[in-house]
């Protein structure tokens, strides 16, 4: 069995298990059968499930890849050889701590801000730093771009859950111009 079939395996099969170990849980989350508490819980492990069988399917369906060439001194061969090989790190390789804990950092102060000033302002500065923070680092930051989606986005959110689901996001100071 080729080692990217046996990861594609390993990675469904714990995807499987996480999923059914999650809705299990969710499940003991009392609720009233709408759109509550316990629905958005069982919605994520049903993905998870659903996701985790799919790719164990896919993976266990994968045709077995040959045996690896030994290695020719033709430079030319080499280099296809790399380009072929499905396992080789995308990029440069290199993990970016850096952006992982600013990330991690953004993801903090969302959650100190979204009482204070309300769910729309606090998602949209934090999906805005973050959209920021992701772009491609070769190319130019289209930061009106991003802006509007931030705040279009955020308010979206926030309307689908108050009007929607009738779930309370703080309005921060929105509040007295809701209904």
């Amino acid at each position: 069995m080729a080692q990217s079939r046996t990861k594609g395996l390993v990675v469904g099969a714990a995807m499987l298990l996480t999923g059914l170990i999650y809705f299990l849980l969710a499940a003991r989350v009392p609720g009233s059968g709408g759109v509550d508490a316990s629905f958005f819980p069982k919605v994520l492990s049903a993905g998870m499930i659903l996701l985790g069988a799919v790719h164990l399917f896919q993976s266990w369906c994968q045709p077995a890849t040959p045996a690896p060439q030994p290695v020719s001194g033709d430079i030319v061969e080499q280099a296809r050889a790399a380009v072929d090989d499905e396992d080789a790190p995308v990029g440069e390789g290199a993990p970016d701590y850096p952006s992982v804990v600013f990330s991690l950092l953004l993801i903090g102060l969302f959650v100190l801000m979204m009482r204070p000033i309300g769910f729309v302002f606090a998602a949209a500065i934090y999906l805005f730093l973050q959209f920021a923070l992701l772009s491609p680092s070769g190319k130019p930051v289209p930061w009106l771009r991003l802006a509007l989606l931030a705040v279009v986005v955020s308010t979206a959110i926030f309307f689908l859950f108050r009007y929607g689901f009738s779930l309370m996001l703080p309005a921060g100071p929105l509040a007295p111009f809701l209904f």
